[in-house]
């Protein structure tokens, strides 16, 4: 009896882990996870320019919008037309009003590891696999001038 009692709370435990109970009200916005409420990450578009080689991404603004204190920030996607697999998270640096990603040669702006699980359906939840020190953020899919922009302070 007190075995099948052990498997049936970890079995509760485990479903709990799993899902948060939270739903995104967009498809296809990823959300912060704050405790148990969602902020919506800030969706913006950006035109990228060439230079020597480097593709350079502006987004108006210092800051963004979103913002979480969390420097391992949790994301929950409920994907229609998004590939979550797809998602990459850059660094942007504030430059000028601005908020700057250069990619390209000679430079080192590789993405940050992200892990991403399915919770049920078409939920799914977006990780950091190692903490973020404070600074500006966005989730993008390579080929996108869609960017999804958050602060960690």
């Amino acid at each position: 009896m007190r075995r099948l009692t052990f498997f049936v709370l970890a079995a509760g435990l485990l479903a709990q882990t799993k899902s948060t109970g939270l739903k995104p009200d967009k498809k296809d916005v990823p959300y912060l996870v704050h405790a148990a409420t969602l902020v919506q990450t800030e969706i913006v578009h950006s035109t990228p320019k060439e230079d020597a080689g480097r593709t350079v991404w502006s987004l108006p603004g210092e800051s963004s919008l979103a913002k979480t204190p969390l420097a391992l920030p949790i994301f929950l996607i409920d994907a229609g037309a998004i590939a979550p697999l797809k998602l990459r998270l850059y660094a942007f640096e504030p430059k000028n009003g601005r908020r700057e990603l250069t990619l390209g040669k000679d430079v080192e702006a590789d993405p940050i590891l992200l892990t991403v699980a399915s919770v049920s359906g078409t939920l799914y939840r977006i990780e950091l696999v190692n903490d973020i020190p404070n600074g500006e953020y966005g989730l993008t899919i390579p080929g996108s001038n869609q960017f999804f922009c958050f602060s960690v302070f």
